[in-house]
């Protein structure tokens, strides 16, 4: 018989080693406990079905504190990890403990569940909505690292994808000089490699004050701190931030890049104080620096529910990057009425968990 219960500590071992023989992945003990035990807004919201002893589907919501620009917070989950034994399927156990979770959250004064997931027909049937997608970009470097990066991520592509994919790697690498020029009397400083987690909720607050619908996850020095320099899942960190004259911050953006050579953008924040213009110089001094350091290719998420988010994808195109329409379902449910429209939430990467 499968019961369905809050998991405890004890139970990590046994999740985490459940979820590496159904992935036939190596997650580590310390990236378990960094992702669902040490988020600075509480630990997860974790449940477990069991037959017997034995584990054989999981489940949970990270705590997650959203804000706007009237310093109102609402706490929210972040699904994640949720995974059902193929031997246990069609005994409707995803619906059972997401109806389990409910009851938990609600216990929790949680009001929102939210995430991504390519599988919504499941979370649909159960009251999510899939309001819309996440959207991708990329910058080449290298051409012919990034194709057989790119047409390695699926194995199913033919020739004429990895045709497309080599076209799309030249193009990228045509793209890719567009914003290099130099420029002179730039009024802010730009710094690279520095720990960065103060002041960053002034840049986001920044821009949704022009905007009060708009809302975002509260981005204390904590959550800095746990979501990016904490985190076990990323391999080498590079921060590039730009301050005016009276050293306030103006722009961040951080990147991962893994040994292969690919880089990810985890954050690119910027103060409403600066123009597209100076953005993109920004941006593009990272991207510089990043092929120097010899990265193959650059990537990043985008959305273009909002206008700030809009806004985002065209300093990105300014500086080369191509934007591709491609990408998985956002994930929404409301635990009881709020005044907030999902379409409005500032998203990022550092929405993610930054699991690669």
């Amino acid at each position: 018989m499968v019961n369905y219960r809050l998991a405890t500590e004890e139970d990590y071992e046994n999740i985490n080693n459940f979820h590496n023989r159904i992935y036939q992945k190596e997650r580590s003990m310390t990236q378990f406990l960094w992702e669902f035990h040490n988020c600075p807004f509480g630990k997860s919201i974790y449940v477990v079905a069991t037959d017997d002893d034995k584990i054989i589907g999981t489940n949970c919501v990270i705590p997650i504190v959203l804000a706007n620009s009237k310093g109102e917070l609402i706490m929210t989950g972040k699904s994640e990890d949720t995974l059902v034994d193929s031997d246990y399927r069609g005994q409707n156990i995803f619906n059972n403990m997401y109806d389990f979770l409910f009851k938990q959250c609600a216990n929790e004064n949680i009001k929102i569940i939210w995430g991504y997931t390519s599988a919504k027909k499941p979370f649909q049937k159960i009251g999510f909505q899939v309001p819309f997608e996440h959207q991708q970009s990329l910058i080449v470097n290298k051409i012919v690292e990034s194709y057989k990066y790119i047409s390695a991520l699926n194995k199913k592509n033919r020739l004429i994808q990895k045709t497309q994919i080599l076209a799309l790697c030249i193009l990228s690498k045509l793209r890719s000089y567009k914003g290099y020029f130099a420029f002179s009397n730039f009024r802010f400083k730009i710094d690279e490699d520095q720990n960065i987690t103060d002041q960053v909720s002034n840049l986001i607050e920044s821009v949704c004050s022009e905007n009060p619908t708009l809302f975002y996850i509260q981005q204390s020095k904590e959550f800095q701190q746990w979501r990016i320099y904490d985190n076990p899942y990323f391999q080498k960190l590079h921060t590039f931030s730009a301050h005016d004259s009276n050293d306030k911050l103006v722009a961040l953006i951080v990147v991962n890049s893994n040994p292969k050579g690919v880089a990810y953008i985890v954050q690119s924040s910027f103060d409403s104080s600066i123009d597209e213009k100076e953005k993109v110089i920004i941006l593009r001094h990272a991207v510089k620096s990043m092929f120097n350091k010899g990265v193959t290719l650059i990537r990043n998420w985008h959305f273009d529910t909002n206008s700030i988010n809009k806004a985002e994808i065209e300093v990105f195109k300014k500086a080369g990057f191509i934007v591709l329409k491609k990408g998985i379902g956002f994930v929404w449910k409301e635990m009881e009425p709020t005044q907030l429209n999902p379409n409005n939430f500032l998203l990022s990467r550092i929405s993610a968990q930054g699991v690669m």
